[in-house]
């Protein structure tokens, strides 16, 4: 599965594009800014930071795609039914732990 924003490991090569965007809302601006130098960063690195991460994280259409990859299981139990018991279970010791009645 190819990510949207290239290989990863591409920004490690010594290539290096400028960017810059145009007509940036001021409160976007302001956001970016803010965020950078609560965690002690440039705007330029914040911004590359945010932008290394929406590109390593797949896109939808890539994440369906994964799913349809997936072999389907069978359950001996139904789901909703599990998730109750699970549920049942762990309140009946929470209630063992507390001592409540």
């Amino acid at each position: 599965m190819q990510l949207a924003c290239g290989e990863p490991g591409r920004y490690d090569s010594p290539m290096t594009v400028h960017l810059q965007i145009r007509d940036l809302p001021d409160d976007l601006h302001q956001t970016l800014r803010q965020r950078a130098a609560a965690r002690g960063l440039s705007l330029r690195q914040y911004a590359l930071e945010v932008l290394r991460e929406h590109c390593e994280a797949p896109t939808l259409d890539e994440w369906l795609d994964g799913l349809k990859q997936l072999t389907p299981v069978t359950l001996s139990t139904p789901s909703a039914k599990a998730v109750h018991q699970a549920r049942e279970a762990e309140e009946a010791a929470l209630v063992d732990a507390l001592g409540r009645p």
